[in-house]
């Protein structure tokens, strides 16, 4: 950590540490999915370095960056921060005072949310093993054995829905199924990715294949941020290969990559490099010596 050596130096770091939060500040009330991250970060590895990691002004960072991740629906990544604000609260201020209590009050809305979520999955993972018990045939039908190198089933997944699974051993770096569809114009994407869901991947800059329509059944394949698959994409071909060897009825995992772009949407994929979010982070910059 780099040591301040005159006050100006104090001065300067302070200085970028409130137009830092100010801007991160303002990009998360103006509702942006990405850029307030970033700018948190770099404030709070400020904040520490000046005023040391127990400081108030490290607190209010802490419980910003809770809530900014909360909003995207980030909820296992937000605690932590929550709870060491908390802790910096109690101990600087006191229990009675007025950002401990607004601090406490935002872990407990997170943890009710979270419990939330835990009930809602709970019940979604209940009707769609009902739902699957009733068309367990229609779902096998889904994948399409002409296009797949080893079997596969669809089946319900822990993650979201039904998810696609192998019934044999593979190997790692095999070809799996091939992801095939629909082929449209970049005209056409901006049409069906506005919709609730898509299975679209895109090919080039220019084309896209829709898996909705025509679809294998690799378009059924869950995003996770611990993948076992990955997409191998050779001119207006893309085929599922395996990054390392998947045992019988495991489940085919992707990760989609969304870009940073676009609005955030929320992942509950479980994993514990689970980013919270499906999309890919921006690229953090380093802070500028």
């Amino acid at each position: 950590m780099r040591r301040l050596h005159s006050s100006k130096d104090f001065d300067r770091l302070r200085r970028d540490a409130i137009r830092f939060h100010n801007l991160a500040a303002k990009y998360h009330t103006q509702g942006h999915a990405t850029r307030p991250e970033e700018l948190y970060l770099r404030a709070l590895k400020i904040q520490e370095t000046v005023w040391g990691p127990e400081h108030p002004e490290v607190a209010h960072t802490l419980n910003n960056l809770g809530l900014y991740y909360k909003e995207l629906g980030r909820l296992a990544e937000a605690r932590p921060f929550y709870e060491r604000a908390l802790a910096i609260f109690r101990n600087t201020e006191g229990a009675s005072q007025s950002n401990t209590g607004t601090t406490m009050y935002n872990l407990a809305q997170l943890l009710k949310a979270q419990g939330d979520e835990m009930e809602r999955r709970a019940c979604e993972a209940e009707t769609d093993s009902e739902e699957m018990a009733d068309s367990a045939q229609v779902a096998q039908a889904v994948i399409r054995e002409d296009l797949t190198q080893y079997p596969l089933r669809v089946g319900p997944s822990r993650i979201h829905r039904f998810g696609v699974f192998t019934l044999r051993r593979i190997p790692a770096d095999k070809k799996i199924v091939k992801y095939t569809g629909e082929l449209i114009s970049r005209r056409e994407i901006v049409k069906r990715s506005s919709c609730d869901r898509t299975y679209l991947l895109r090919l080039n800059s220019y084309w896209c294949v829709d898996g909705s329509v025509g679809g294998s059944g690799a378009e059924l394949i869950n995003h996770s941020c611990e993948p076992n698959c990955r997409f191998d994409i050779r001119r207006n071909d893309a085929w599922i290969v395996s990054l390392r060897r998947i045992d019988p009825n495991e489940e085919l995992l992707l990760d989609y990559r969304f870009s940073h772009r676009q609005p955030a949407v929320p992942c509950y994929c479980g994993a514990a490099t689970c980013r919270g979010m499906i999309n890919v982070r921006r690229p953090l910059r380093k802070i500028a010596r």
